[in-house]
């Protein structure tokens, strides 16, 4: 039973069942393709920089722009996919990838590049990540493995690091990196939205096949009645409920250290490799590991969150991510930066994994979508401050030093704040 009375819903069909793997796969590619969002401005951001001749700071607007526009965006697709399911919303964010892809490679002047990225396709991003994938496993796996089959399906980005990266490194040594976004942009528009318009209809027929049939009895009439008013809960009442939460507020806090330390990683660190006179192969390298080692930190933390150390996991996860930035303040030689990539890369998706199970524990299921969405929105916040105060800091010291110092310190914060809060309890589901 619910925390709202009703049962789970679980497809009837034996076709239903079989379909699981096939929709699991396709939102892992999804997410794959939806990391390029990142990646490809993270090995592009000089070349883009010089194209415009602008400072690192006036394109880091890109970027800040980009988070903060995604921590308005996620609680808003939290919401949409409590209203329309998981698929249906990383259907739409595909379509807009599209769009905003080839709107940056058209971009002619530096002002309508930030505001496309930073808009178009940071709406995109978030209805291509976590906040949607989250929903789409509760609904499409109502019966434990949760943090497993969340950890593979996010483990999408990890597969970008590792793919994409050393790909858009290569054709930018053959290609502008406008014609690497436009070809890119056209693959989105039409290759991958009809697999997700596809995806979205095949995942609507299992998790709305119980209600859609007809009830069979008072209990499964009453069941349908009470879903159709979860429905009509609006924006508002759904953030309200969420917010009422204690531990999605500590989780959220927390989280905004993870927000700031990812921005070092989407911006920040192939410009500092570079200023510490190592080439691309350094920093790609370096990318490739952690995106291994994401990875294998990923699913190992879904396994254990499985069995209930969630709390531990997010503990660990935030002492190897201060770590990390410790040991990159002071790496300049590339064995330095290829072992922080390795402990960057374990912490990296963990965190994501074992902050979603606490939350989606947490909250009442019929705003787990939106109370996910608020958290992700603090920790894009902690982006936008990263990617912006990072490049400020760089361009007036010189060095990234005093910007992974500072974000070093904010995840022992966060480590702290764990740490005194109590684990979490059973699941409502």
């Amino acid at each position: 039973m619910t925390s709202t009375g009703l049962r789970p819903l679980t497809p009837r069909r034996t076709g239903g069942r079989l379909l699981l793997p096939l929709l699991a796969a396709s939102a892992f590619l999804l997410t794959l393709a939806g990391s390029s969002l990142k990646n490809t401005l993270q090995v592009y951001f000089l070349p883009i920089a010089d194209t415009f001749d602008s400072s690192r700071g006036a394109l880091a607007t890109a970027t800040t722009l980009f988070a903060v526009a995604t921590a308005v965006a996620s609680p808003l697709v939290g919401g949409l996919a409590d209203r329309l399911g998981g698929a249906a919303t990383l259907a739409i964010g595909t379509a807009l990838a599209g769009v905003s892809f080839v709107g940056c490679a058209l971009a002619g002047q530096l002002w309508l590049f930030v505001v496309v990225y930073g808009l178009v396709a940071a709406f995109a991003f978030a209805m291509l990540s976590f906040v949607p994938l989250g929903v789409l496993v509760d609904e499409l796996f109502r019966h434990g493995r949760k943090g497993l089959i969340y950890a593979l399906l996010t483990n999408g980005a990890a597969v970008g690091f590792i793919v994409l990266v050393p790909l858009w490194t290569w054709l930018g040594t053959e290609v502008s990196w406008r014609s690497v976004l436009l070809v890119t942009g056209l693959v989105f528009l039409f290759g991958l939205t009809p697999l997700a318009v596809l995806t979205a209809r095949r995942a609507g027929r299992i998790t709305g096949q119980d209600i859609q049939e007809e009830p069979t009895g008072p209990a499964e009439a009453e069941e349908k009645v009470q879903q159709a008013a979860l429905r009509r809960l609006t924006f508002g009442e759904r953030l309200r409920a969420a917010v009422e939460v204690r531990e999605l507020r500590v989780l959220a806090l927390a989280f905004f250290s993870c927000g700031v330390t990812m921005a070092f990683i989407d911006v920040h660190f192939v410009p500092m490799v570079h200023d510490h006179g190592m080439g691309e192969a350094t920093s790609s390298t370096a990318i490739m590991l952690l995106g291994v080692f994401e990875v294998a930190g990923g699913l190992l933390a879904g396994w254990l969150c499985d069995r209930g150390l969630i709390k531990a996991v997010l503990v660990c996860a935030y002492t190897l991510r201060g770590a990390a930035m410790l040991l990159v303040s002071v790496a300049e030689r590339p064995v330095p930066v290829m072992v922080f990539g390795v402990v960057f890369g374990v912490s990296y998706l963990a965190t994501v994994v074992a902050t979603t199970m606490w939350a989606a524990g947490a909250l009442p299921e019929r705003v787990r979508g939106t109370g996910m969405g608020l958290v992700w929105a603090v920790h894009a916040a902690g982006t936008a401050i990263g990617s912006q105060a990072g490049a400020t800091l760089a361009d007036l010291t010189g060095s990234y030093t005093v910007a992974t110092l500072a974000s070093a310190a904010l995840a022992a914060c966060a480590c702290l704040l764990v740490s005194v809060t109590p684990a979490p309890g059973p699941d409502k589901s």
